[in-house]
């Protein structure tokens, strides 16, 4: 999936669905998702590797975002930086495609 076709579903995700913003929102918020999309280039590694590791717990997957906080921010329509956000209710909108690209989480 490119970034344009990510950027169509998110927007109408963030507009139609309901969904949660921002990496500490996003962990205190993991258990109820259906996605976890977030930005690979931000300063904060060792709360990434928490989030993800927050998302193997609850099973839910992840889709990582190769391109900066402010890529991901302007994807969604938002003016500012989201390093990630958490899909609660898609809405009217089919997360199938994003679904089919998501890393699920394993206990391997």
């Amino acid at each position: 999936m490119n970034k344009r076709e990510l950027g169509q579903l998110l927007s109408k995700i963030v507009k139609s669905g309901k969904c949660v913003l921002g990496l500490r929102e996003v962990q205190k918020s993991v258990r109820g998702s259906k996605i976890v999309i977030y930005s690979t280039k931000i300063p904060q590694q060792d709360k990434l590797k928490q989030l993800i590791e927050a998302c193997k717990a609850a099973n839910v997957p992840t889709l990582p975002f190769d391109g900066s906080s402010f890529e991901l921010g302007n994807l969604c329509g938002k003016r500012f930086r989201v390093s990630a956000l958490a899909v609660k209710s898609a809405g009217d909108v089919d997360i199938t495609p994003l679904l089919n690209e998501a890393v699920k989480p394993s206990y391997a």
